[in-house]
């Protein structure tokens, strides 16, 4: 019998009986606990219920004077059910179909469920995007139900990656995590051509591969990409760091200089970013009272970018 197989059939048997369960009846009922060692036997059923903890799912031994044996502790289990007002209801159905709205979200058959069970229209998530006023970059966003299995599974990713100067590597990365930020998805983990961590813009992915198999390998103990998220992005290990320059008209300084200092007298900034990409959103976002001038590769990103802006105007007029 498979572990797994094991582990659910023991969450079987605890459930559904009225009484509680010993060792011994344990050990008629599953083979895998059968056998002449008692100690054994013992350790490898601790193995399973510490499994099973994991899990989330509580074991109880009770020895009471009229009965003996193991229980599925269902308050330690099972989650309480929670009571919602109406105000409560609609803030989450709102956030849940601006979700929905979001190209490429995970999980999106669960969450419409979720959705139904509140009582709302899942139908509705193209009006509830426009009353949130949420965007999201729809390059990319095809590729993150499967970056999302490869993070649950701890599974390697391959997949060619387009970098700011243009040219495309082949990368083959252990999916720590993926986030959502300023309207991007990302993917972070170890890449294994680096050596080290980096930050993978979804957008610039083509055709990644989730490996076969799997756990390929742990994440490292520590590791939040809730706090690597709220990082500036300016500092996330996309590519090597390297220098830029950007000029932004005094009167509008203060907006950038939290994330990029003080700048000299001529109102030029010096920013040293590993995520040149975010730079560009950054610049792009003042318009005409910001210029990059160095590097040569992120004024060629500002260059693209104004003019996929202006082919976007010119097929809205036709």
């Amino acid at each position: 019998m498979k572990r797994l197989e094991r582990l659910l059939d023991l969450v079987h048997v605890l459930q559904s009986s009225r009484e509680p369960v010993t060792l011994s009846a344990l050990k008629e009922a599953f083979a895998d606990y059968s056998g002449a060692n008692d100690e054994s036997i013992r350790r490898k059923f601790e193995r399973d219920k510490a499994e099973l903890a994991n899990l989330g799912i509580v074991l109880r031994y009770i020895d009471d004077e009229d009965r003996t044996g193991y229980v599925l502790d269902t308050e330690a289990t099972y989650l309480p059910e929670i009571e919602m007002g109406e105000e409560d209801r609609a803030l989450l159905a709102t956030a849940a179909q601006a979700a929905l709205a979001t190209p490429g979200f995970p999980h999106r058959r669960a969450l419409r469920l979720a959705l139904a069970k509140l009582g709302t229209d899942p139908a509705d998530d193209e009006r509830a995007l426009l009353r949130v006023g949420h965007r999201a970059e729809k390059a990319g966003a095809e590729h993150v139900e499967a970056l999302s299995e490869a993070v649950a599974e701890r599974r390697k990713v391959r997949f060619h990656y387009r970098r700011a100067d243009g040219e495309t590597a082949k990368r083959e990365v252990d999916a720590y995590g993926i986030f959502l930020r300023e309207g991007a998805w990302y993917l972070i983990g170890h890449d294994h051509g680096r050596g080290a961590m980096r930050v993978f813009r979804a957008s610039r992915m083509e055709a990644p591969e989730v490996m076969d198999g799997g756990p390929h390998f742990e994440v490292p103990e520590g590791f939040s990409v809730a706090e690597y998220r709220a990082v500036s992005p300016l500092r996330w290990n996309v590519h090597e760091p390297v220098t830029a320059t950007v000029w932004v008209d005094p009167e509008v300084t203060f907006l950038v200089e939290r994330d990029w200092g003080e700048p000299n007298d001529q109102s030029v900034f010096t920013v040293e970013t590993s995520n040149v990409d975010f730079l560009v959103d950054q610049v792009l976002s003042l318009g005409r009272r910001a210029e990059l001038r160095s590097p040569p590769q992120a004024r060629a990103r500002i260059a693209d970018a104004l003019r996929a802006i202006l082919v976007a105007h010119e097929g809205s007029a036709s």
